[in-house]
This record gives C-alpha cells, sequence and structure tokens, in this order.
C-alpha cells in the first residue's frame, strides 16, 4: 500500500472547480402528439437505447420474483462473464491499477482481485431489486457501531463512505439504525438505470439533492440545523481516480476538501462507514472511530493537512478491498 499520509502537505493542490448540475427536462407523451418538431424530440429523447431500456427495467422487476441470493449469485455470474468478454480495456485498466494499489501483490492475487471486481460488479446491478431483503436481513454483521445513532442526536454528523461491498445497502444500514441521512447523487448515463436507483434511493428513504455548486448551500443547511450527510470519499470521475490519492500529489479536487470545509464550518462530526461482501450475500457494516478535525489558525489554513488526513483513513480500506471497489477501472493521473 501507497503511503499517502507522508507525502509534504506544503505540495500546491489545485482546486476543484464548482459545476452546476441541470437535470434534462425529458420530453412527455404529449410531446409525441404534438407533432412536428417537438415529436422529433420525443424520438430523438426517448428511441436511443430503448429496447436496452426496457430489458433493464423488465429484468429488474422480474429479479424481484427470485430469493436475493439466487439474484446476487445470477448478477455475479453475468459480471464473471461479460466483464472479460465485453470489458477488455477496463479490465486491463483494473489489473495496471491493482499494480498500483498493491505493488507487492503476485500475479495470482492480481488475477483473484480482478474476477472478485467483475464479480462485484455483476451483484451489485442485480442486488437493486432486492435491496431492502438485503439490507433488512440477518445477513449483515454490524462492526463498531455502538453508539452511532446516539451520537447523531449531539451534533451534526458527515457520514463518509467508501464504495466497497454495496454502497446502497450501506445507506440504507444506517437508515435502517433509525437515522435521517441524506446524500447527493450524480445520475447514471442509462435512463433505465437512473430510473432504478431513483426509485430505490427515495423508497428507502434517502434524502436526496442534485450534486455540484447546487449541492451545497442546502446541505450547509442541513447540518446547521442538526442533521446528517453521507459524502462518498472515494471517488471516480469522468473515468480519472480523484480519491484515493495512492501516491499521488494532495489535490483539492476531491469530496475530502468539501468534507473538511463543511465540517468545520458546521462543527459537525466526521464519521467514516463502510460495507464489505463476506462472500456471496453475506455482508459487514463497518464504522470506524470519528474524526474531529485539528484546530486551525485561521478559516483554510489547514485544508490540505485535512485532506491528507482524510485520505489516510480512506486510502488503507480501499488497499485492503481492492477487488470490491467500484471505482477501480478509472484511471489514475496526476491531478
Amino acid at each position: 500500500m501507497t503511503e499517502t499520509g507522508d507525502v509534504p502537505p506544503t505540495a500546491s493542490p489545485t482546486k476543484r472547480k464548482a459545476w452546476l448540475y441541470r437535470e434534462t427536462d425529458a420530453p412527455t407523451i404529449g410531446d409525441f402528439f404534438a407533432g412536428g418538431e417537438t415529436r422529433q424530440r420525443f424520438l430523438d429523447f426517448w428511441r436511443p437505447d430503448a429496447l436496452s431500456n426496457a430489458g433493464e427495467i423488465l429484468m429488474f422487476f422480474a429479479f424481484k420474483l427470485l430469493p436475493a441470493k439466487v439474484v446476487s449469485e445470477i448478477g455475479g455470474a453475468l459480471g464473471r462473464f461479460a466483464v472479460p468478454r465485453w470489458h477488455k480495456k477496463a479490465l486491463s485498466r483494473v489489473r495496471n491499477n491493482l499494480r498500483v494499489i498493491r505493488p507487492n501483490a503476485s500475479e495470482a492475487e492480481i488475477d483473484r482481485w480482478a474476477e472478485e471486481f467483475a464479480d462485484s460488479q455483476g451483484r451489485q446491478r442485480a442486488e437493486y431489486s432486492v435491496l431492502q431483503r438485503l439490507a433488512a436481513g440477518r445477513n449483515i454483521r454490524f462492526v463498531g457501531t455502538k453508539g452511532l445513532a446516539a451520537q447523531c442526536s449531539d451534533r451534526p454528523v458527515i457520514f463518509i463512505g467508501f464504495h466497497t461491498g454495496n454502497l446502497e445497502i450501506l445507506w440504507q444500514c444506517l437508515i435502517n439504525m433509525g437515522l435521517t441521512v441524506t446524500t447527493n447523487y450524480d445520475p447514471p448515463k442509462r435512463r433505465s438505470h437512473q430510473w432504478i436507483t431513483d426509485r430505490i434511493r427515495r423508497h428507502g428513504g434517502l434524502g436526496l439533492l442534485p450534486p455540484g455548486r447546487s449541492y451545497v448551500r442546502p446541505a450547509l443547511r442541513i447540518l446547521q440545523s442538526g442533521g446528517n450527510l453521507l459524502i462518498y470519499c472515494d471517488e471516480g470521475f469522468g473515468g480519472i481516480m480523484r480519491a484515493p490519492f495512492f501516491g499521488r500529489r494532495p489535490h483539492l479536487q476531491s469530496n475530502y476538501a468539501l468534507v473538511s470545509r463543511m465540517a468545520r464550518k458546521t462543527g459537525a462530526l466526521i464519521q467514516p462507514v463502510y460495507l464489505t461482501r463476506d462472500g456471496g450475500t453475506r455482508f459487514t457494516f463497518h464504522a470506524l472511530p470519528p474524526i474531529d478535525l485539528p484546530p486551525e489558525d485561521s478559516p483554510g489554513s489547514r485544508l490540505v493537512e485535512d485532506v491528507v488526513l482524510l485520505n489516510s483513513v480512506v486510502e488503507p480500506i480501499i488497499a485492503a478491498h481492492p477487488g470490491q471497489w467500484f471505482f477501480l477501472d478509472n484511471r489514475i493521473v496526476p491531478l
């Protein structure tokens, strides 16, 4: 594992550019019957990938009729079959990234983690259909969660999550503990997948805010009123791995900096949580010791040190479970 905590905090990071998310207005059936350019806009919007989108939604409902374990096994088998055959470039990046993340690993370990990645991708996609059953069952072991709900009643909390195991089960576990949690979302490109994820999250009780610049003010209001946020701090954006750093110079183009700024502005406690898959549909929910950021001389004076501190918490977990990491196929490049 690369020790990023030893990177000098004096390195010159770059600021993350703010961006504004604008959701595309989907044409309605009324636009189709309007004719002319309005009908053409309807067709241009809905016709591409219409069959595959319909197929994914049909499979989502069909899987609901099956036992959760069977659904997960089908997803894993599909992932192990499809990734090596139809995603060869992504699998090549996975292997290269594994050599960076775990430089002392043997080729046998690289092969095992690459297969685990393919299996995990397939399982997570299929498990949307049975998410509630998986999160509510006895197949989840809880570690470090004693007093977790109680500490959220004393002050606002920023849960920092990781994309391991199944990220959707992670937030559902928090809600099942009786916590009110809000997160931001980056909509999937496929309309069917977007519809499914939006449905699952809203029905599961997760508060949703749009990504980008629009997220910041309402998120701050939630913390200032004593609420809780869930922010994922291991990130892939535009096919590039933003965090963890894995030997790269510290930068401010990740959610580490966002979490630091919000925590210092609102006095929020930072609570790392993550889920690991122990095999099949057996999981462990982990709550690490909470983080109180050290005092700073002036606002923002410790921002880079804060970022390095958060990375030192996140990176070892990802390195310990590389095959389960959702962003393992993103590119590791200097930022």
